[in-house]
C-alpha cells in the first residue's frame, strides 16, 4: 500500500510554532491548492486547502523562512486524528504530515543546481547537520494571500 501526498501551492498564513515539553518543535501551515475546469464554456477555479504538519528541523525552517503567500512544494504521507471533543463526541482531522518539502520562488531559477539541491528539507536530512540554503524572494503574483 502506499500513502503518499505531492503538492504545490501557496501558504494561507504564517506557520503556527510550538515548543513541546520533550524539546521537539511542530509547525502547522495551511496550503492551498487551485484545480482549474471548464463548465459552460467559462474557466473556473476551485481551491482545495491542506493542513500541514512539520516537525523539528523542519518545522524550525518553517518558522524561519515560510510566511504567508510563500510556495511550496510538499511530499508527505495523509494522517487522520482522532479524538474525543469537549462534549463527548468522536472527531476526526485529516493533514499531510510532510516528509520533504522545498520553497520555491524567484531565486530558485537563478540558482545553480548544487545550491538547489540543498534547499529541500527532507526528513533524512534532519537527522544530520548538513547545511540548508533557503529562498528567500518575494514575488507579487496579485494573489489574495
Amino acid at each position: 500500500m502506499i500513502n503518499k501526498v505531492i503538492l504545490l501551492g501557496r501558504l494561507g498564513k504564517d506557520p503556527v510554532v510550538r515548543r513541546l515539553d520533550n524539546g521537539r518543535v511542530v509547525a502547522n501551515v495551511t496550503l492551498a491548492t487551485n484545480d482549474y475546469y471548464t463548465k459552460d464554456g467559462q474557466r473556473l477555479e476551485s481551491t482545495e486547502w491542506h493542513n500541514l504538519e512539520m516537525w523539528d528541523k523542519q518545522a524550525e525552517t518553517a518558522e524561519k523562512y515560510l510566511k504567508k503567500g510563500s510556495l511550496l512544494y510538499v511530499e508527505g504521507k495523509i494522517r487522520t486524528d482522532r479524538y474525543t471533543d469537549a462534549e463527548g463526541q468522536e472527531r476526526q482531522t485529516r493533514k499531510i504530515r510532510v516528509n520533504n518539502f522545498q520553497m520555491m520562488g524567484s531565486l530558485l531559477s537563478s540558482r545553480s543546481d548544487d545550491a538547489s539541491k540543498n534547499d529541500s528539507h527532507s526528513s533524512d536530512q534532519h537527522e544530520s547537520d548538513a547545511g540548508h540554503s533557503v529562498d528567500l524572494g518575494h514575488e507579487d503574483d496579485g494573489l489574495p494571500f
